[in-house]
């Protein structure tokens, strides 16, 4: 069977506590996935945290979680990140898009990283949106944020603000919505996805008076596009209840135009997919957290979110 591939993240962070706790409480889909990484550190961690989890090794037969063992380069100490383990997380996220790639496994789940200590272990990493799609060889990915209550994608991802406006491009856009519409009607089964844009500047660019792209580039594309587009919005209001209930997704024209909305309405519980992969690709909505790796305490709710909608989309 064709599972879903775990990659933890940071080993020092509490990538690993959310993702075996998750596993744990969900016993009854625990054969769908395959949990990558050093198989003593993750034994000792369930210790532990006292979980009721068993792991087996990659194609035994027997009832837990299948791993792949990878070992680590240095022992861990929790909260404390080393760089002499930065190979080790690429290592494992590599194997684990690459055997997407292959067909090996059916989906991607990704825990969190630092992307400043791999970065300084000399790999130039800015982060699994885009590293995944070098590795896939894919030109345009798109970042989406979901919760129950809404979806956010994401125009631009991690460049500087100064870039922004360089973006917005006729092109940026047709690339970009026709992912989003492609994922949702194939993805999600949503026939005709109304999308919401957002503008760039505040108030939209009040006409032209605040800002040029609304005027010479959003409008117009909207106005020409074939799918179901609306906007540009006012970032400022997007993001009342009339809205949420017409619209299927927004566009936000940055990063944090639009994550820190929907992670303020659902920390914990929202979700990070990448779209336009050539596999499914989730994540959780959170940072590595050391201060408060190791102590038990790390709430594993959007882990848990990330095993359930896989296994339910794929």
């Amino acid at each position: 069977m064709t599972k879903i591939c775990i990659s933890p993240g940071d080993p020092a962070g509490i990538g690993p506590e959310i993702t075996l706790k998750a596993l744990a409480i969900n016993k009854n889909i625990q054969k769908e996935f395959i949990l990558l990484g050093d198989g003593n550190f993750f034994e000792d961690l369930i210790k532990d945290l006292n979980l009721d989890l068993t792991l087996i090794e990659e194609g035994s037969l027997g009832s837990g979680i299948s791993f792949r063992h990878f070992p680590l380069s240095n022992e861990v100490k929790l909260g404390k990140p080393d760089l002499a383990n930065a190979n080790y997380v690429i290592e494992v996220l590599s194997y684990g898009a690459l055997g997407c790639l292959s067909k090996k496994f059916k989906g991607l789940i990704t825990g969190p990283i630092n992307k400043e200590l791999i970065n300084r272990s000399g790999f130039e990493f800015s982060g699994h949106t885009e590293f995944l799609a070098d590795i896939s060889n894919v030109k345009k990915v798109v970042m989406l944020l979901m919760n129950e209550k809404l979806k956010i994608a994401l125009l631009t991802t991690h460049i500087p603000l100064s870039e922004v406006p360089s973006k917005v491009t006729q092109k940026n856009l047709q690339d970009t919505v026709e992912i989003i519409s492609y994922e949702l009607e194939n993805t999600w089964k949503v026939k005709n996805p109304a999308i919401c844009l957002l503008g760039l500047n505040p108030h939209a660019g009040e006409g032209g008076y605040l800002g040029e792209e609304e005027e010479e580039i959003l409008k117009p594309f909207i106005k020409s596009s074939k799918r179901n587009l609306y906007g540009p919005i006012s970032a400022d209001t997007a993001f009342i209840e009339n809205n949420i209930s017409k619209y299927d997704i927004f566009l936000a024209m940055f990063h944090d135009q639009g994550l820190p909305v929907i992670k303020s309405m659902g920390f914990g519980k929202t979700l990070n997919i990448t779209l336009g992969l050539p596999f499914f690709r989730i994540s959780v909505d959170h940072g590595t957290a050391y201060e408060i790796a190791g102590q038990n305490i790390a709430d594993f709710s959007s882990m848990n979110e990330a095993l359930k909608v896989s296994f339910s989309l794929i």
